[in-house]
């Protein structure tokens, strides 16, 4: 990686000290050199002394001046490194733009956009989480008294914790999904709205008219963003939220089919399959399943 997507890469982590997978990457990372320990505690340092600026209202000036104090105390003086000045003008940008990734209104919506590249997620204040899929935008209030999300752009998979009291609302556009406690995708374009329950039941609201669908068969349905008409065909569109669950299951598929979901999934060429293998009916699952693994229990099952 060059010093921008280091400092970008290790600030990401930082942002989201509860995700699983970002922090195991920056471990690997941080074992890999001592420079990149090093480079950590440097950009570390730099982020909490960002935090101390205020969000909002921020003045460029002043916030050049306090990342100087931190980045180079007057005496002694110190040389700036290269990259130390790529981390601080990209910390600096983070303050200026109100968040590339964070940014919090003043009336107390919170606003989470996803880098362009990668899948990632957020925690929720009552436990809940989303998962983002990349260049993926939504916002939800600060205090979260009423949960409430509104999904700007992208696609998103929620996996929302379930409370009697307080119903779940996720608003996309002019449709809006009502849970209690459930996971399911939501996915907005510039033609449609579509809504996939995995687990659980939600009731879809749009234009007056209310769909109630359930996880497995039917368990798809898609509002058109211009006249809210509904559509709900029928079929198992489970594989669909792969990208969040890291879950394949396949129940008696042909195998054709199984090797193009499966190369979709880990954005690979497609897998090739002898002629009289590819209409073989096989039933399989993989659960954070590496990508060569996975290749190595298809050609199991399928049995070549």
């Amino acid at each position: 990686m060059n010093n921008n997507d280091v400092t970008e890469f290790v600030m990401d982590c930082l942002t989201d000290p509860g995700n699983r997978d970002k922090q195991a990457a920056l471990n690997k990372w941080l074992q890999e050199s001592e420079e990149n320990r090093h480079l950590y505690a440097e950009l570390k340092q730099l982020w909490q002394a960002a935090a101390d600026v205020p969000p909002v209202s921020f003045n460029v000036q002043e916030g050049w001046q306090e990342l100087s104090v931190q980045i180079a105390p007057p005496a002694p003086v110190k040389r700036m490194f290269p990259w130390k000045i790529v981390a601080a003008a990209a910390v600096l940008l983070l303050l200026v733009a109100g968040g590339r990734w964070w940014q919090t209104s003043r009336d107390g919506w919170i606003t989470y956009t996803t880098p362009a590249y990668y899948v990632d997620s957020i925690g929720l204040p009552d436990g809940s989480r989303i998962y983002m899929k990349a260049g993926s935008s939504l916002t939800y209030r600060r205090s979260f008294k009423e949960r409430e999300v509104r999904l700007l752009q992208g696609e998103a998979y929620f996996d929302v914790v379930p409370d009697p009291q307080r119903q779940f609302l996720v608003v996309a556009d002019r449709s809006t999904v009502k849970v209690l406690g459930t996971a399911f995708n939501v996915r907005i374009d510039s033609a449609y709205t579509e809504v996939i329950v995995f687990e659980g039941k939600v009731s879809l609201h749009s234009g007056g008219k209310k769909l109630v669908l359930n996880s497995g068969n039917g368990n798809l349905a898609t509002v058109n963003r211009k006249d809210d008409e509904m559509k709900h065909p029928e079929g198992d569109y489970s594989n669909k939220c792969a990208w969040a669950t890291n879950e394949l299951v396949f129940e008696n598929e042909e195998a054709e089919y199984v090797a193009k979901v499966i190369s979709a999934h880990y954005h690979i060429s497609i897998i090739n399959i002898a002629e009289n293998l590819r209409h073989k009916r096989i039933t399989l699952r993989l659960h954070n399943t590496p990508q060569d693994e996975a290749i190595d229990i298809f050609s199991a099952v399928l049995g070549e």
